[in-house]
């Protein structure tokens, strides 16, 4: 059993989590790429970060911008695999490093600054708990981190070892 290739989606409030690759805005995440909130990494020219991607399992993390329900015109709710682009403004990022059964690197993970403190960042953690815990042959998930706050709330939403999915790195 590997990682799902169908799009997931998870929504709350006026937020949409998606692994739907075609929602996503290179040039939103490589401008955040480019932010001091996100020191350890730097922009790449947009068609180097399109075969990141592409070679990734990747969660866009999305304002809506229109109402679910007026974007249809006929008064129920949009289904989430119905988003356009258009509807969405890219907030957040996660993207994961993987062999789609045994291994994943958790990396790039965002959340814009000005939607920090909204527990988006925690979220966007759970779903990508959520999607890893339906591996069953699952042996490593790794990151790296230099800020104890990082670490102590990644520990916190994945575990540690033996009893969670996060192998600590010598």
């Amino acid at each position: 059993m590997s990682l799902q290739t169908d799009p997931q989606y998870w929504s709350r409030n006026d937020f949409l989590i998606s692994t739907d690759k075609n929602l996503l805005s290179i040039p939103s995440i490589n401008h955040a790429f480019g932010q001091d909130f996100m020191y350890w990494v730097n922009p790449v020219p947009d068609h180097i970060l399109e075969g990141v991607v592409d070679s990734s399992f990747c969660f866009g993390l999305y304002k809506l911008i229109h109402d679910p329900v007026a974007a249809n015109g006929n008064g129920t709710k949009l289904p989430p695999d119905e988003f356009k682009t258009t509807d969405i403004e890219q907030i957040g990022f996660a993207r994961l490093i993987t062999d789609n059964i045994t291994f994943a690197y958790l990396t790039d993970l965002y959340v814009l600054p000005e939607y920090q403190g909204l527990g988006l960042g925690g979220w966007l953690i759970d779903c990508v708990n959520e999607v890893l815990s339906e591996l069953p042959y699952l042996r490593w998930v790794m990151l790296r981190t230099s800020v104890k706050k990082s670490k102590d709330s990644y520990t916190k939403r994945l575990g540690e070892g033996r009893d969670g999915i996060i192998n600590p790195v010598v």
